[in-house]
């Protein structure tokens, strides 16, 4: 009995000290992550400049700007170079509001590919440099959108109305094009989505059929799938939903969370649309969860899916030098 008690007691100090470690790992992670996100926070407020119009402008090349600017990094201002890109902000309405987007093209823009680039974060976190890898993607037109709310008109709802931001900015597109005196015929549309990109993109497809019939294919990278899975997993997520989007705990949370949820829509996708999910093995802020159990239930519907899980790979591929190599490899050869 003695023996028995002893071994019980030492086996409950184990798993005491096995808790206590992943609970100081996690804690350890939560703040790293928050640091990450106050850093994030404060090159984001520098990009807003970028993105800023007189009264009465509509667009506003910011090539030069960009060129000569101390947080443009070097290869990104020769790519500016060697690809002869330039790099426009413009506004467009949305549902009433004025929301800024930017356009990245050569002088291939007549028949180079088309891609529609939706950032991650809410609101100014994560709102991106113009001038980031996504824009210089091979020879393709880029355009993006940054969302209402922010330093734009109307509400951010992180998963909510703003989602039709990505729609308006797609039949934005021929004004842009008579704006810029320029005229785009690309070969492929695709669309990606980075981060809370990845679900505004899935949720923005199944909301919309002439989104779904307009791109030839889809990415989300690290996106969060299942915003119950982010809100059981991450508390800083979760205070966020309740204190700014409207999350209300207890049985009203059902609704808020589902419709924001893309696994819950994938009924309503195309059945041939070509989609990609790619994870990192070690994201921080998108467990692997949500695109392993997107893959599963796209799979189950006889969607075509495809999903890469990347080994040793931060959030959004962050710590990969040729992220936009992987993604480009598979729009155009896969």
């Amino acid at each position: 009995m003695m023996n028995i008690s002893l071994s019980i007691l030492c086996m409950n100090i184990a798993l005491g000290s096995l808790f206590a470690e992943v609970d100081f790992q996690s804690k350890k992670v939560e703040e790293s992550r928050a640091k990450e996100s106050r850093n994030v926070f404060e090159r984001c407020k520098e990009n807003i400049r970028y993105y800023a119009l007189e009264e009465g402008q509509t667009h506003h090349d910011i090539t030069e700007l960009l060129l000569a600017s101390k947080d443009v990094a070097k290869i990104h201002k020769s790519m500016i170079i060697e690809q002869n890109r330039r790099i426009v902000v413009f506004e467009y309405p949305s549902d009433g509001n004025a929301v800024k987007g930017y356009i990245s093209y050569t002088p291939k823009y007549k028949s180079a590919s088309l891609l529609v680039f939706l950032r991650g974060g809410n609101r100014i976190l994560g709102l991106m440099n113009p001038a980031n890898d996504f824009s210089f993607a091979k020879d393709y037109t880029v355009i993006a959108t940054t969302y209402r709310g922010g330093m734009n008109e109307g509400r951010d709802e992180f998963g909510g109305s703003e989602v039709e931001d990505v729609e308006n900015l797609v039949q934005f597109i021929p004004q842009l094009e008579s704006m810029l005196q320029m005229q785009l015929a690309p070969h492929q549309k695709f669309i990606l989505g980075g981060s809370r990109g990845g679900m505004e993109m899935f949720l923005a497809l199944v909301r919309s059929p002439f989104l779904q019939n307009y791109f030839d294919k889809a990415i989300s990278l690290s996106g969060p799938m299942d915003l119950r899975t982010t809100i059981a997993l991450r508390q800083d997520m979760k205070n966020m939903f309740v204190r700014d989007f409207g999350l209300t705990l207890g049985e009203r949370a059902d609704a808020w969370l589902t419709y924001r949820s893309p696994i819950h829509h994938c009924c309503a996708l195309r059945k041939d649309l070509p989609l990609l999910i790619i994870q990192g093995t070690e994201d921080h802020r998108t467990h692997l969860s949500h695109g392993r159990a997107m893959f599963a239930e796209l799979s189950r519907l006889g969607n075509n899916v495809t999903y890469w899980e990347i080994a040793g790979a931060t959030h959004c591929l962050a710590n990969q030098r040729n992220r936009i190599g992987f993604i480009v490899d598979w729009l155009e050869n896969f």
